[in-house]
């Protein structure tokens, strides 16, 4: 990187002298020039201006920097100056005061020829303007919002920086929008400006002005991202009455500190069937939506469900507490006891799960489906989760519905029969990315358990590229555990290792419980560390997992 602001160096080398550099820089500033032009503005009263300029050049080529051409010159170097354009141009301010360190060239402009001194210095002007014009324009599109403090704390950075007051020749116009125009503003920011104008009925007139200060791009998309006031979090409250109830959502969410009692009941629901879309996904983006929301049974049975998908089973039981009975609570406990090792707890709260809605009877079935493959007793387990996945249907729980049949994809495999229905249930949830990935997961189990080693591999990379593209850290962290165990299984320690430690990473991130006390104790096995694995087993037992915590534990003599 060629420094140009606060000083002349090139960084991450010795090389400090000035003319070279200084050439560098014009050319990377001003773009393809001629030999001759460079020779009479760096070497004007040089005898051999051509071997000056040859020399510089050599120098500059040894020091690393690329000029390329033969009677054109091109400088093919990395410039401060230039990075500190592109951010001013594209609205990347921060990164514009990050970058400029000082006045350009500063100390590095003397015993110049004139007209290369003239340069130095309109150049120096130039980039402090740029710098104050780019803040002021941001900070007059603040104020135009009345965001009074984010406009003037905009304009008093630029002010600080070296150079810059001296070029400031005019303040901010601090003067702010009608009301209707800054109504329509959020709203196109919330919305875009087409469907802006659909919900609120934004006038053309509020739009031009929007577009006249600045706040607008000429296709009418703002030209940055708003702080969310009072009075947006207004106009999102009117989106949100206004606005069918699944896009509602959102807005409702961002307005939730202003909802009057007619707001309740709606905003309410509206926040709980988005909360229901995230469980099986984001189920820690969930749980973050229902913390918001006042803790009556039927959000507090949701954070539940959200608690059992963390993994966080002892959490979850405890907070099903405070739930009234119910065919809906009973299907959740039963998971968790089923989860837990209570497999009579579990078989009894399924049946009365059975007695529900759809949802509840679906994680009836899907229950039993899970006790009746534990006992080894496959087809009856396929017709229930073939049952469950009907019910699911029924309410509306696709993901859920997906998930048994890939349940039921697993119960036919143990009797030679998946590789078909494993194929249909991809091929059914190709536009869910990440429930594609459990489902592979599974299937690589099942190839695992065949002896099909190569093939399980490459069934868990590819869960993992899955994964990663939707960014779920859980899956991505079972991914990696199940490689660590494929690993660890064939004798490959080294891979074994790095795999645990990616999951036990992911894991942390992820806030899982399960993955995390599984992997931690798959790595203490591996290493060979007794304590190690009591610490393991005791985040097993502390979150609820108390069958797999009993499983490692009698792994223990082994160490």
């Amino acid at each position: 990187m060629l420094r140009t602001l606060g000083g002349l160096r090139l960084e991450g080398a010795s090389f400090s002298k000035k003319k070279p550099l200084l050439l560098a820089a014009y050319l990377a500033l001003e773009g393809p020039k001629s030999r001759r032009h460079l020779q009479e503005l760096f070497w004007p009263r040089a005898e051999d201006q051509k071997n000056s300029l040859s020399v510089a050049l050599s120098q500059l080529k040894r020091a690393g920097v690329a000029i390329v051409g033969n009677e054109v010159l091109e400088a093919r170097v990395a410039c401060d100056a230039l990075l500190l354009k592109e951010a001013l141009a594209q609205g990347r301010l921060d990164e514009a005061r990050a970058l400029y360190r000082g006045r350009f060239l500063e100390g590095a402009d003397e015993d110049l020829s004139e007209e290369l001194e003239e340069w130095v210095w309109s150049t120096r002007e130039a980039l402090a303007e740029a710098l104050y014009g780019a803040h002021l324009r941001e900070a007059e599109k603040r104020f135009a919002l009345g965001l009074e403090e984010e406009g003037e704390a905009l304009w008093r950075a630029a002010l600080a920086l070296p150079g810059v007051a001296e070029v400031a020749e005019e303040a901010p116009r601090r003067e702010l929008l009608p009301p209707e125009a800054r109504r329509a503003f959020y709203g196109v920011a919330f919305l875009g400006p087409v469907r802006a104008g659909e919900v609120l009925e934004v006038s053309a007139e509020a739009l031009e002005l929007l577009w006249k200060r600045g706040l607008l791009t000429s296709t009418g998309e703002p030209t940055f991202g708003p702080t969310l006031t009072l009075e947006a979090r207004r106009v999102a409250l009117e989106l949100a009455r206004r606005l069918p109830l699944p896009e509602a959502a959102p807005y409702y969410r961002l307005s939730l500190p202003l909802w009057q009692e007619e707001d309740a009941a709606r905003g309410k629901r509206a926040l709980l069937d988005l909360a229901r879309k995230e469980v099986e996904e984001n189920p820690k983006e969930a749980l973050e939506l229902l913390l918001e929301l006042a803790p009556d049974p039927e959000v507090l049975l949701l954070r539940a469900r959200v608690l059992e998908r963390l993994g966080r089973y002892a959490e979850a039981l405890s907070l099903l507490e405070e739930v009234p009975e119910s065919p809906g609570k009973s299907a959740l406990k039963g998971v968790l006891a089923f989860r837990m090792g209570e497999r009579q707890e579990a078989r009894k709260e399924a049946e009365k799960a059975l007695r529900g809605d759809s949802y509840a009877q679906g994680e009836g079935w899907n229950l039993l489906g899970l006790l009746l493959l534990s006992e080894g007793r496959f087809q009856e387990a396929a017709e229930a989760f073939s049952r469950a996945a009907v019910r699911f249907l029924l309410a509306g729980e696709r993901v859920r519905h997906l998930g048994a049949l890939g349940n039921r994809a697993v119960a036919l495999a143990e009797l030679g029969q998946g590789e078909e229905a494993f194929r249909e249930v991809l091929e059914a949830a190709a536009d869910h990315p990440l429930l594609q990935a459990r489902l592979l997961l599974n299937l690589g189990v099942v190839k695992e358990r065949q002896g099909l080693i190569e093939e399980a591999e490459g069934l868990y990379r590819e869960a993992l590229a899955l994964a990663e593209r939707v960014g779920n850290l859980e899956a991505m962290g079972r991914a990696w555990n199940n490689l660590g165990a494929l690993y660890h299984r064939q004798g490959r320690k080294e891979e074994a290792q790095r795999a645990y430690e990616k999951a036990l990473e992911l894991a942390q991130r992820a806030g899982e419980h399960l993955l995390l006390g599984t992997a931690l104790a798959n790595w203490a096995e591996l290493r060979g560390d007794r304590a190690l694995l009591e610490e393991a087993i005791r985040v097993l037992e502390e979150a609820g997992h108390q069958a797999l915590a009993q499983r490692y534990r009698a792994r223990l003599q082994s160490l």
